[in-house]
């Protein structure tokens, strides 16, 4: 096994990939005559040893009633199921920094033929010259479109490595913007995708680059000639799909998200796992809902063989999107851009209220769907936690807040509890009338059937838990000392 964790404390996903890593491992030395690539390994370890406090953990004390929580870290791992949303999060905030505010996008799918989509996984040369590829050809389609003004769009390139099986299935997903700068410096609607043209100019492009690619490699005997010939297999291109993306932008970035920062299926989607036998289902364009029953080590090998390599993006800009011109080019037409917000702002309200969905409603739906990952108390469910420790197996104590002492253990009572006096015997109040405790009234449902001096004290109030239920003492006064109100009047007049 690759964890020493008792199997209790790992999800489904984890625990099939705990019980059986060590078996696929084997099988796929016999099979290959080698080792399992050194970023799957190391992923399996980080995934199934997320959240172990062991490794590290940062701990939380509920500012309400004094509980404290251990969560342990994050591993960042694409195999992790665990750390989905955290990467939907961060890739949604560095996508809105990237695409102009205000501007109408369109989705383009580029697929290529089953005999190709092996030597495409082949090496991560092949994938990016894939994904160049596909950029090439849009950029090229626009350009052919208005020749005299030059206008160049931005395009974000996704690629996607897997169908919703978990098969091998190659594919570029490309959001592109349906406007762009000209060639002097204005900006341009385009709303012109012949998808006849495109797949001529992505079959043409994405061959020519793997050609180019394969050179002085070992797959060039072999692959070299089979290229030339799909241009006569394949008369009218290959697949292409060009959709105009209605409402936000940010739906379409959340549902690319989750191919390229998750593994092909959720745990949602596991119907049994009998400690040999893994059934799953999926939603298959053309079959309908999907059933499979696979052995563990052939589901873990059809579920990680889709990790890209060690530092290989999945995520590129070209065009106006790209890093180095994207800022120079924002500032030359933020007006226009500005202006244009103010329409999709409508335009998205429309959208909203056409699925009966408001902007909050919608936000309320992801939240819903994929969490919020804010620590709760386990006790009384509060958010407001505090951060009080950070420990690290390998680093010790990284952080402390000021005034905690050291961890406790098991069972002994927490800081705050250890502040409040022990609490005085059960009395009941003398004339209840109210909700406050403080003036003799009754206690609330959830403190009903226990001692006045019991009602909740924050960690910030330092105070007797007794002075609530003490009666309020009636300062008085001296003559001619300043009171308020109607009877400080006639007291001055007195005097």
């Amino acid at each position: 096994m690759v964890t020493a964790r008792d199997l209790a404390e790992l999800n489904l996903w984890q625990r099939i990939f705990a019980e059986h890593w060590d078996a696929f491992a084997a099988t796929w030395r016999t099979e290959n005559g080698r080792s399992v690539p050194s970023h799957w390994a190391e992923n399996v370890k980080r995934m199934v040893g997320c959240g172990d406090i062991a490794v590290g953990y940062r701990e939380y004390q509920c500012e309400d009633c004094g509980t404290t929580k251990k969560v342990g870290f994050t591993c960042k791992s694409k195999l992790c199921l665990r750390c989905f949303k955290v990467a939907v999060d961060e890739w949604l905030q560095t996508a809105r920094k990237v695409l102009f505010e205000g501007v109408v996008h369109r989705q383009v799918v580029l697929t290529v033929p089953i005999a190709l989509r092996a030597l495409v996984l082949a090496d991560a040369r092949f994938m990016r010259a894939f994904a160049d590829a596909g950029a090439r050809a849009v950029k090229e389609l626009i350009a052919e479109w208005r020749p005299k003004q030059r206008i160049k769009v931005g395009i974000m390139s996704v690629l996607q490595l897997h169908g919703r099986g978990g098969n091998s299935n190659p594919h570029a997903h490309l959001v592109v913007s349906e406007g762009g700068i000209d060639k002097d410096g204005q900006w341009r609607t385009v709303s012109y995708f012949d998808t006849k043209k495109l797949r001529r100019k992505w079959q043409y492009h994405v061959l020519t680059a793997l050609k180019k690619a394969v050179k002085g490699t070992a797959y060039e005997k072999e692959w070299t000639d089979r290229l030339g010939r799909m241009f006569h297999e394949y008369p009218t291109g290959f697949d292409v799909h060009a959709m105009p993306e209605k409402g936000p932008v940010e739906r379409l970035i959340v549902y690319l998200c989750k191919y390229v920062s998750s593994p092909p299926i959720s745990i949602r989607r596991i119907d049994a796992y009998d400690g040999q036998n893994v059934t799953y289902h999926y939603k298959d364009h053309r079959r309908g809902m999907v059933w499979e029953t696979l052995p563990a080590t052939e589901f873990i090998g059809r579920m990680i063989k889709h990790l890209p390599p060690k530092g290989y993006r999945m995520v590129r800009y070209y065009g106006i999107y790209a890093r180095p011109i994207r800022e120079r080019t924002h500032a030359k037409v933020a007006v226009t851009l500005q202006r244009r917000d103010r329409n999709m702002q409508q335009v998205a309200a429309y959208f909203a209220r056409k699925r009966g969905l408001t902007p909050e409603q919608y936000q309320a739906e992801l939240e819903a769907k994929f969490g919020d990952h804010a620590p709760r108390c386990p006790k009384c469910g509060s958010k407001r936690m505090r951060l009080i420790r950070v420990w690290s197996a390998r680093a010790g104590m990284i952080y402390e807040a000021p005034g905690i002492g050291p961890p406790l253990a098991p069972g002994e009572p927490t800081a705050a509890a250890a502040m409040l006096p022990p609490p005085a015997p059960e009395r009941k109040p003398a004339a209840p009338c109210q909700s406050n405790p403080a003036r003799g009234g009754i206690l609330p449902p959830c403190h009903r059937g226990r001692g006045a001096t019991a009602w909740p004290i924050g960690v910030r109030d330092r105070r007797d838990a007794r002075t609530l239920t003490a009666p309020r003492p009636h300062a008085t006064r001296a003559p001619g000392e300043n009171v308020g109100g109607h009877a400080g009047k006639k007291q001055r007049r007195r005097t």
